[in-house]
């Protein structure tokens, strides 16, 4: 998983899946031919990972040393259900996950009865219904592995003024086993200027490609973007990362006016997880999902009232009669300036600058609408993870900030009350069953709204 890891970010997350076969009293021959079958079912279902050779168990003697028969790098162990239950006690010795396999992966009444009798012997047990779900499990279970092997960082002065996180990089690590780094925004810009030019232009013509259009008056703020991207790729590399968050707002911007929104763009279209006003936490969050997915997640400040060109926000007046209006509709707005293509409906970002004031550079690209998804942020302590459920009503282009999803959810006075910041990550589809879990097995409580 490391290589993986670092060479391809959250894309190359892959579960190693254990499959375990008790066959006690069965000959070679049958445990063998059995063995295979189960081994190739699984394979079938678990395209995207990887499925090992499957342990065989044909005595209880073996059964008893099961914990030194497994590879020290499973994740997941995929259950045979069919077999004597009093002998599946010994699983409890390895404390790795399982899943059980019945009917090619509809697991029914014999699973819940070996479920109720493992988890009296403290096993984290799952029983998926079809194919679909299973797959979706493994994923969970990568993901955590994956978080456990990562490394974040923080690019500026933390903590931020306006930002609710955690800061004691020695707690994120205890909890989560998160690496996180803090570097200076003037090292930084120091790589940016040692940039070599013709790097700088080598790279231009390849985002040209992906741009709608690129006006000379701002071609020397996109490549200004471009050398703080590759300052950031040569930190990543070095520091053995795979996500970052940076100081923009009271850090990078108070030395030079660079919007960093496209370079995090791309960084997360290629497998980083990448957020910005060193929020720690939503950069968490984005980890979470991007890992549970296998794709790219955003984070955005959610609002109750409408956009504004900027700079600024409404009038008071304007923002009181929205947010009423909001709380009645259940929708709020989750609005920023990163949008990754790969989020889009568009092959081509349209180039846009940085909150109506006439200077930087940001992107556009429309992302879907008509579409469920999941939004979550970590709680400052990392005890809680706050997920929202909802449906992208429309999208579109709002210059400050650039992007805004009106999001139809169960109950916005719910948010309002409860929500533990202003920022959240966002990912497509309903994820909620999937943090169920990757809450449990991290000792976390969960919120859905």
């Amino acid at each position: 998983m490391r290589k993986e890891i670092l060479e391809n970010g959250f894309k190359g997350i892959k579960c190693n899946l254990k499959p375990i076969l008790f066959a006690l009293g069965s000959d070679i021959k049958t445990a063998q031919d059995r063995g295979l079958r189960f081994r190739n079912e699984l394979s079938d279902t678990f395209k995207d990972d990887h499925v090992l050779e499957p342990l065989i168990i044909t005595n209880e003697i073996d059964a008893r040393f099961i914990d030194e028969l497994i590879e020290p790098n499973v994740d997941l162990l995929v259950l045979n259900v069919a077999g004597p239950r009093y002998i599946f006690r010994k699983l409890a010795s390895i404390k790795i996950p399982i899943i059980t396999w019945q009917d090619r992966g509809y697991s029914h009444a014999a699973s819940w009865d070996t479920r109720g009798f493992l988890k009296k012997w403290g096993v984290n047990i799952y029983t998926p219904i079809g194919p679909n779900e299973a797959t979706r499990l493994a994923k969970v279970i990568s993901a955590i592995r994956a978080l456990r092997h990562s490394k974040l960082l923080v690019l500026g002065k933390i903590p931020p003024p306006n930002v609710a996180s955690e800061w004691c990089m020695e707690h994120i690590e205890r909890k989560l086993g998160l690496e996180v780094e803090n570097i200076a925004i003037d090292i930084l810009l120091k790589l940016s200027d040692e940039i070599p030019e013709e790097k700088v232009k080598e790279t231009f013509s390849q985002w040209s490609e992906t741009f709608e259009d690129i006006s000379e008056d701002k071609k020397e703020d996109l490549e200004n973007v471009i050398r703080l991207y590759l300052a950031m790729k040569s930190l990543l590399k070095e520091k053995g990362a795979n996500a970052l968050t940076i100081n923009c707002l009271q850090d990078l911007f108070s030395k030079r006016f660079i919007p960093p929104c496209i370079a995090l763009a791309r960084l997360i279209d290629e497998g980083i997880v990448a957020g910005c006003e060193a929020d720690i936490n939503v950069a968490i969050s984005m980890m979470i999902l991007s890992f549970i997915s296998r794709g790219p997640s955003i984070m955005g400040n959610i609002y109750l009232f409408r956009p504004w060109p900027g700079p600024g926000f409404p009038p008071i007046e304007t923002r009181i009669e929205d947010i009423k209006e909001s709380l009645r509709n259940n929708i709020v707005r989750l609005t920023h300036d990163v949008i990754p293509l790969t989020m889009g409906t568009k092959d081509k970002f349209k180039l846009e600058d940085y909150h109506n004031l006439g200077k930087g550079v940001t992107a556009y690209v429309p992302i879907k609408s008509g579409v469920p998804v999941t939004l979550l942020r970590i709680r400052s302590d990392l005890e809680e993870l706050f997920v929202i459920r909802g449906n992208i009503l429309k999208v579109a282009n709002t210059i400050h900030c650039r992007f805004s999803a009106w999001i139809k959810v169960n109950n916005a006075r719910e948010i309002a009350d409860e929500a533990p910041a202003l920022h959240h990550a966002m990912i497509y589809g309903d994820w909620s069953r999937e943090l169920k879990v990757f809450a449990e097995l991290c000792n976390m409580r969960i919120k859905i709204v």
